[in-house]
């Protein structure tokens, strides 16, 4: 690897340039896209400036440069608000003492998990030339390993043989069924598929399934039952949102991020089984489940956003002792057992 600004060799493990001092682009565990956020924080900043690091023209511009990175934004514009790249702007003559004031920040005011802050302080201390040395950071072999599996579970599925997308005009022939059942060897149903289909009362999915789109089942108002095989390992945001009838949901063994507005207004889903594999739960995933009175939160979990459970007011949480999901618990007054 060649450092960005004097393009010199870099040593393996450095996290700055022998020969200029520039700090080295990072990858965290977790944010396999840390060190193409970091290039677009620098050139931002070149472009605009930085300011005093709190303003909205800040967190504007974020939402105009990090357009398809929705949780790293969101991330990233919860601490702008929290103050943490205000403090590190003011700290720069003691980085030390300042990364630990925002770190500090993030883990207790703005309250995110440890590699989730370990991500923001590695985009700050980047985008203001700080050394920092994340516990978090993973290699680029790391890394290319993890794109190479979300590739093949994803995208590139759609160049194997006989693998398709589900789109609008294959389901339009279903349009008055209650019952649909996807044939085998598609891969993806595509956003917005099967919105509004108000007859519809069950679907069951292939095995070959790995893609829901977004608002792919929205307002099915009268679906009750959704067979989900655990070859799915991405379901976007507001798939099932709005579909009051639903009752009960198992997610996939697979999938490793409950999307923004999931189920948002599922009024009658009661219970939910969440699975290890899942590790953030995005902005009103579970807002408005009015009847949901249990979930399980896995351990693995880093990153909750404050409003997944709004409006939620029979939840009790399952979660264990010391975990993230317990702390998140008792920062926004949810009700929880602890499990061992």
């Amino acid at each position: 690897m060649r450092c960005e600004r004097c393009r010199s060799e870099i040593r393996e493990g450095s996290i700055a340039c022998d020969e200029c001092g520039a700090p080295v682009l990072q990858n965290i565990k977790g944010f396999a896209d840390t060190s193409v956020i970091q290039r677009r924080l620098r050139s931002m900043a070149e472009l605009y400036g930085i300011g005093e690091g709190g303003s909205k023209r800040f967190v504007s511009l974020l939402m105009d440069h990090l357009p398809e990175f929705d949780k790293e934004r969101r991330l990233l514009v919860r601490a702008v608000k929290a103050g943490v790249l205000a403090t590190l702007i003011k700290g720069r003559h003691e980085p030390e003492i300042a990364i630990l004031k925002a770190k500090r920040s993030l883990m207790g005011e703005a309250f995110l998990a440890e590699n989730a802050s370990d991500f923001v302080l590695a985009c700050f201390t980047y985008l203001l030339d700080l050394p920092y040395q994340s516990a978090y950071r993973v290699g680029e072999q790391e890394i290319r390993q993890v794109r190479t599996e979300e590739d093949t579970a994803g995208e590139a599925a759609f160049s194997a043989s006989g693998a398709a997308a589900l789109t609008a005009a294959d389901a339009v022939r279903s349009k008055l069924s209650r019952n649909i059942a996807v044939p085998e060897g598609y891969v993806r149903i595509n956003d917005f598929v099967y919105h509004g289909y108000v007859r519809l009362k069950t679907v069951k999915l292939p095995s070959t399934m790995l893609v829901i789109g977004r608002y792919a089942f929205a307002e099915c108002v009268h679906l009750v039952s959704i067979e989900l095989p655990d070859s799915v390992c991405v379901i976007k945001q507001g798939a099932f949102s709005g579909c009051e009838r639903l009752k009960t949901v198992r997610l996939p063994r697979r999938l490793c991020e409950i999307d923004d507005e999931l189920f948002g207004g599922c009024v009658s889903l009661s219970e939910v089984d969440i699975p290890s594999s899942v590790c953030m739960i995005g902005a009103g995933a579970f807002s408005g489940c009015e009847k949901l009175e249990r979930v399980n939160l896995p351990r693995g979990i880093r990153y909750i956003d404050p409003t997944a459970f709004s409006y939620c007011g029979m939840l009790t949480v399952s979660c264990e002792a010391g975990s993230y999901a317990r702390r998140f618990c008792e920062e926004h007054d949810i009700r929880h057992d602890i499990v061992r």
